[in-house]
């Protein structure tokens, strides 16, 4: 559940310049490229999100919505409103998942030099697809919508087995599917992106309420 999440924060906000998805690997190529050089332009943004769980194991999707803020390098923050209170921060260091229901908050180490651990995808200031991912396109989406690139880590040991990046005719992110080795798919559709150069440091800070667990986890 931990990696799951760290690696959905990681890849939220992959924008990229307004471009029309060609047909061939080559040109998933180019398109990553411009992916790419939108994502290094960022330097805030805050967006509503809706996730969708699907997993074998699952009778039906589980969906959640919220509000994300993000900060480069190294911070964000995903504000969930269904379900209330559930919480996850970036601080630069760190990564906390908050889950009231459960009165306890996961902690992990932020790596931003690790490729293969989703989060640092984001909020690196440099990045390069070509370096470390396999670039193609995803099958077609229903009612014959266009495909979406698909990123599929090299390095070993990384957290999703792919990515789905589908853009709409503007070159904004708005679906981005993260694809694991047992099938599970999770999905964030973005509304509302707003680019911003600022944000306050309190929306980056954790602190824990009363009675609530601090659970350490490594990678």
């Amino acid at each position: 559940m931990c990696c799951a999440i760290l690696v959905i924060i990681a890849t939220l906000a992959l924008l990229s310049y307004p471009v029309a998805a060609p047909a061939n690997t080559g040109d998933a190529a180019k398109h990553a490229l411009r992916v790419q050089a939108g994502l290094e332009s960022i330097r805030g943004l805050v967006a509503s999100f809706t996730q969708t769980l699907e997993s074998p194991g699952l009778p039906h999707p589980q969906e959640e919505t919220g509000t994300v803020f993000l900060l480069r390098p190294g911070r964000m923050r995903w504000e969930y409103d269904k379900p209330p209170g559930k919480l996850a921060i970036a601080d630069g260091s760190r990564v906390y998942l908050y889950l009231p229901e459960d009165r306890q908050a996961i902690v992990a180490p932020l790596n931003l030099d690790n490729a293969g651990q989703g989060m640092s995808l984001l909020l690196r200031e440099r990045i390069d697809l070509s370096r470390e991912f396999a670039i193609g396109w995803g099958a077609a989406t229903p009612a014959g919508g266009s495909r979406p690139l698909l990123l599929k880590p090299l390095s070993p040991g990384a957290e999703y087995e792919h990515l789905l990046v589908e853009t709409d005719k503007d070159g904004l992110i708005r679906t981005l599917t993260i694809v694991d080795a047992l099938g599970g798919r999770v999905s964030y559709r973005f509304d509302g992106i707003r680019r911003v150069s600022s944000l306050p440091d309190s929306l980056f800070r954790f602190v824990a309420p009363p009675g609530v667990e601090l659970r350490e986890v490594t990678p």
